[in-house]
Formats: C-alpha cells, sequence, structure tokens
C-alpha cells in the first residue's frame, strides 16, 4: 500500500513539475512574441522608408493567423545609396508571397542603434 501511495506521490510531483515547465515556456515564448510585434511597429510608425532587393526567401515552420513567417535576405539601400545587408523574419500575407520573391524589390523601414540597424517590411502581416 505504502508503495502504490509513493509512486502515486512522485507521479503528482513529476506532473506538476512538467505542467510548470510548459506553462513557462508558453508564457515567455508569448511574451517574446509580442515585444517583437512591438518593436516591428514601432519601427513601421518611426523608421527611414527605404528599398530592399529580396536576395532570397525561405519559408520558416511558423505561421500566424495562417500567415507564414518567412526568412527575407534583403540588400537595403538607403536614400543616400549607401547600401546595407539585412535579415528579417516576418509574416507575410500568402496573397503577397509572388512580390516578394528573388530579384523583386520591395518597401521597408528601418531604425538605426548602437551600430545596429533593425529592419521591418512593408506590407508584412501585422496583427
Amino acid at each position: 500500500m505504502n508503495t502504490s501511495l509513493f509512486v502515486i506521490s512522485i507521479l503528482v510531483v513529476i506532473s506538476l513539475f512538467t505542467t510548470t515547465f510548459t506553462v513557462t515556456k508558453v508564457v515567455l515564448a508569448h511574451r517574446s512574441h509580442k515585444d517583437k510585434m512591438r518593436l516591428t511597429k514601432q519601427i513601421m510608425d518611426n523608421g527611414k522608408s527605404a528599398e530592399a532587393i529580396v536576395n532570397f526567401i525561405r519559408q520558416t515552420q511558423s505561421k500566424l493567423d495562417d500567415q507564414p513567417e518567412v526568412i527575407l535576405d534583403l540588400t537595403v539601400t538607403k536614400d543616400n545609396g549607401e547600401v546595407f545587408h539585412a535579415a528579417v523574419k516576418t509574416f507575410i500575407p500568402l496573397i503577397l508571397i509572388p512580390q516578394f520573391q528573388k530579384g523583386k524589390i520591395i518597401q521597408v523601414k528601418y531604425v538605426e542603434q548602437e551600430d545596429q540597424r533593425k529592419v521591418a517590411v512593408e506590407d508584412a502581416y501585422l496583427p
């Protein structure tokens, strides 16, 4: 009888630990995603406009509201002619995917902070 109670107690403790761990991971992932979306919206509101050439597009396994997440490798040209490379992970509406193929010119916005550039893609999906 004591052995059964011990085994059940161990299973309950393991279940509680697993549940706590899973919920913590989900909450942290959700918070990280919200922070990324907030940063993207800030770039879209306050960033400088530029054109970018799509070097390649690669779909990830993620979706947001049925819109696929992609990684865009871009060559961005600023207004003054300066060029820089950027890789952007973003969600693109399915209907707009043809506009983001290799060689296409797209509109982006960027901000420069402490020797870093953050880039957001115009026409990307923002919930």
